[in-house]
């Protein structure tokens, strides 16, 4: 129960600092708040469901037994680290599939605001696959408690309204986290690809690290495009003209 607060302090806190001090300008997008309701509360009926589903079905056997040596917060830690690297090819596979951008990707990069919103503005199915490989890590492969699930979650969720949020940031939080003005490029209009991590670790080491010290002067797709979110949730490419993602 205090993760779970702690998670929505700290999602209210990034969407009080910019409306405060916001670090650009966004664009005036028709229909943004009501896509952006709709698909968050869809992340919250898939995180419900997970505790139903899998993560009652994943939680028993694992590969490894880490809960009966360290503490949950430690757990939730290594768990988390693990998963950056996990999450970073995971990432990169969903863009460089034509079938899994079209299918799971392209809503989150259709965004032409950036900002905490934006965090969890994904497909459901998407929001699906990513919990099950959570699960996966916590459960299947580590061994972890369910505490332990929950600190994972509160530094994943973090990291996600850390870096897509409208905030100007030090340039020397960048050796360690991905930085808003550097996953502002990953959403670039026409570009869509570089900084995939949640820490700039993997990145520097596989070569798809792009420094900034600004934010990407337009993110998302050609005018009109991220509207059509009827068609994208059925999994129509709506942007088939753009620069490959890769």
């Amino acid at each position: 129960m205090l993760i779970s607060a702690l998670v929505i302090f700290i999602a209210l806190a990034f969407f009080i600092m910019e409306r405060v001090r916001p670090g650009r300008g966004l664009p005036n997008s028709r229909g943004w708040y009501v896509r952006a309701l709709f698909l968050n509360l869809a992340q919250y009926g898939v995180v419900t469901l997970a505790g139903v589903t899998w993560e009652d079905w994943l939680h028993g056997s694992s590969w490894l037994d880490i809960a009966s040596v360290m503490p949950s917060p430690v757990q939730g830690v290594l768990a988390w680290f693990i998963g950056t690297f996990i999450f970073y090819w995971w990432h990169r596979i969903r863009h460089d599939s034509d079938f899994l951008w079209r299918s799971l990707h392209q809503i989150h990069h259709s965004a032409s605001r950036i900002e905490a919103l934006t965090a969890f503005y994904k497909h459901p199915a998407e929001m699906i696959v990513n919990s099950v490989i959570i699960s996966l890590v916590l459960f299947t492969m580590l061994g972890a408690d369910l505490e332990a699930a929950a600190w994972f979650n509160l530094f994943a969720v973090s990291g996600e309204f850390f870096y897509h949020s409208n905030i100007k940031t030090p340039h020397w939080v960048g050796y360690f986290m991905q930085r808003p003005e550097h996953h502002s490029i990953h959403h670039q209009y026409d570009v869509h690809k570089f900084n995939f991590g949640d820490i700039t670790l993997w990145d520097r080491l596989f070569g798809t690290f792009k420094d900034t010290r600004e934010f990407a002067p337009r993110c998302g797709f050609d005018e009109g495009k991220e509207e059509q979110i009827g068609k994208m949730l059925v999994w129509v490419d709506v942007n088939r003209a753009q620069a490959a993602r890769s």
